[in-house]
Order: structure tokens, then sequence, then C-alpha cells
């Protein structure tokens, strides 16, 4: 099927009667290429990594200072129980003894 468009028959006809010269643009074009590819490729993760870096400290911080905090919740609990048995070991039996009924 013949183009009808002649117009763009002339702007191919241009293209193909014209040479450029471009062996400077192809001058070690592998190499440039596979540099930037690794650029962008290397980059990635560690960028995303130094992206997320405070994202993370800030969860290990909250996650220790809420294990601090339930650490000593739970030595002051633990203390608590331990006088109230110091003070009263017969009611820990009978709590015990009724438990089992």
């Amino acid at each position: 099927m013949p183009n009808v468009d002649p117009l763009l028959d002339r702007l191919f006809e241009a293209a193909r009667s014209e040479r450029v010269d471009t062996s400077r643009t192809e001058f070690a074009f592998e190499t440039r290429l596979m540099s930037r590819l690794r650029e962008e490729r290397g980059t990635s993760i560690f960028a995303w990594a130094w992206k997320l870096a405070p994202f993370f400290a800030a969860v290990v911080v909250a996650v220790g200072l809420w294990n601090s905090a339930s650490a000593a919740h739970l030595n002051s609990t633990a203390g608590m129980v331990v006088d109230a048995v110091r003070q009263h070991p017969e009611r820990i039996l009978l709590s015990l003894a009724a438990r089992d009924q």
C-alpha cells in the first residue's frame, strides 16, 4: 500500500539522502552506556537504604523505650507480688487451694 501523504514522503526522502557524521557520538558508546546503567542500578538500593535509615532508627529507639517501660512495669508488679507474699503467705496458699476446686 503506497503512502498517500506526499509531505511525509519528502521528509523520508530528505532523511535518507542526508548523511550525518555520527562518529563522535559512536566513540565509546558501549562503555558510556554500561557505566550509566551500572550507576543507576547500583545506587537504587543504597539510595532507598539511606532514605529509610532514619525511619528504622526511630523504630529501634521506640522499641527500646517500649521494652524498658515494659520491663520497669514488670519489675514493679513483681516487687508488689513479692511483698504481698512475704506479708501474707497463707493467702497465696488459700488462693491456690480455691483455684483447684
